[in-house]
């Protein structure tokens, strides 16, 4: 097994889930960010789940080569340790943001023009 390569691999998964992750949740900050309207949204959420899938199928394939080739002779020692535990924690993540996405109520935005009245 060629540590390097799996951890390459990883570390591509870890990107492609950052990306969903981000765009998932983020779009309407994103957009604002990027100074992009309703359609520019759109847009930013299309190109984030596909580079998501990108990252991740590519990152699917060096892993999984990784683990098939042959270990050399002189590699040099290489900890997968990090890369696996911030895959983990990335996918605690977005599972513990889709809880609070569903289990906190939203607070309700108020159109142009309206104030608040104290």
């Amino acid at each position: 097994m060629r540590k390097t390569t799996v951890r390459r691999g990883l570390r591509c998964i870890t990107l492609g889930m950052l990306c969903v992750l981000t765009v998932t949740f983020f779009h309407d900050e994103l957009s604002r960010v990027f100074f992009l309207g309703f359609g520019g949204e759109a847009h930013v959420t299309f190109l984030g789940f596909f580079l998501g899938g990108i990252f991740g199928g590519c990152g699917v394939l060096v892993a999984a080569a990784g683990m098939l080739l042959p270990g050399r002779a002189g590699e040099a020692r290489v900890r997968l340790a990090p890369s696996i535990l911030l895959l983990f924690g990335v996918i605690f993540l977005f599972f513990f943001l889709v809880y609070n996405s569903f289990s906190v109520p939203r607070t309700p935005q108020l159109p142009p023009g309206e104030s608040i009245t104290i």
